[in-house]
């Protein structure tokens, strides 16, 4: 017993370090840090520091602070807030580099996602599905949000506050990638291009969840070794719950270790249906093989 308050007493003392640490690199987040003076700023050796912080936060201290700079940036554009300005005020001081891989990092440049997606052209389609009636949304470069349940109102209300300033119509673009996503669901194999944006975390989340086979599930925790973090069991789930297209990016095929099924963004009623029809479209095809 006295080891089981020893051991709680250490894991409390860890996670308030860690909280500190992370206040530091939120205040100082557009400051040159490194490992050697985060541990010269706590009084800790480097390497103690970073094993701690990964142990509870799942991630390194430096991608903690990328993502947090990332984040930063999003909402300092997201208000109007000049690039270049924005970009020095969260640390970035080559704006080539962001501008480099903007895409990957934002899903469009700095000074289009400063505007909310002004000058971008979104279009959509709404019609029924397995699911209840479902939405699907565009850009030229592919589908960019999925949306199910509700009424048609609900829906598209939905998306207008995604895409606050997008120029947003129906589409019949968008109507053939309802057509394939309904096909999808009935076991159909289609490929969707994609125009999502993430942090680089969210976006190899993204990729490993499309790598679940129809019919098979892996846990939050599986996840995460999979993209290589294996305590970033939070952080995948909230991956999950940050993506945009679910259908067509599987996030429904994750749940908890111990078999539950978890959250999902489109309800755990659909979860679950979902779940049960692949199960039963993957035993077909193997019966078929």
């Amino acid at each position: 017993m006295q080891q089981a308050v020893l051991d709680v007493g250490a894991r409390t003392r860890k996670a308030e370090l860690v909280k500190w640490v992370c206040d530091y690199l939120r205040e100082n987040s557009a400051s040159k840090l490194t490992l050697r003076s985060l541990g010269d700023e706590f009084g800790l050796s480097p390497f103690y520091l970073q094993r701690v912080f990964t142990g509870v936060m799942g991630m390194s201290p430096r991608r903690y602070l990328e993502e947090y700079r990332l984040s930063d940036l999003r909402s300092r554009l997201s208000k109007g807030e000049p690039v270049l300005g924005a970009l020095r005020s969260t640390g970035y001081s080559a704006q080539s580099w962001l501008y480099e891989d903007s895409r990957k990092r934002l899903g469009m440049t700095p000074a289009t996602y400063r505007k909310g997606g002004e000058g971008t052209d979104v279009g959509y389609a709404i019609g029924d599905s397995s699911l209840g009636r479902l939405l699907v949304a565009t850009t030229e470069h592919g589908v960019c949000s999925v949306k199910a349940g509700g009424g048609d109102d609900e829906l598209l209300r939905a998306l207008l506050r995604e895409f606050p300033k997008a120029r947003i119509a129906k589409s019949t673009r968008a109507v053939g990638y309802l057509a394939s996503l309904r096909a999808h669901l009935e076991g159909q194999s289609v490929k969707f291009p994609l125009d999502v944006s993430g942090t680089n975390f969210q976006m190899r989340v993204w990729s490993a969840l499309r790598s679940i086979p129809l019919g098979e599930t892996r846990s939050y925790f599986e996840v995460a070794k999979m993209v290589g973090e294996p305590r970033a069991v939070r952080a995948v789930a909230n991956a999950c719950a940050s993506n945009p297209v679910p259908l067509i990016i599987p996030c429904h095929r994750v749940i908890r270790k111990d078999g539950s099924l978890g959250g999902y963004g489109l309800g755990v009623g659909r979860k679950k249906a979902l779940l049960k029809k692949e199960r039963s479209l993957a035993a077909s095809r193997r019966q078929d093989s």
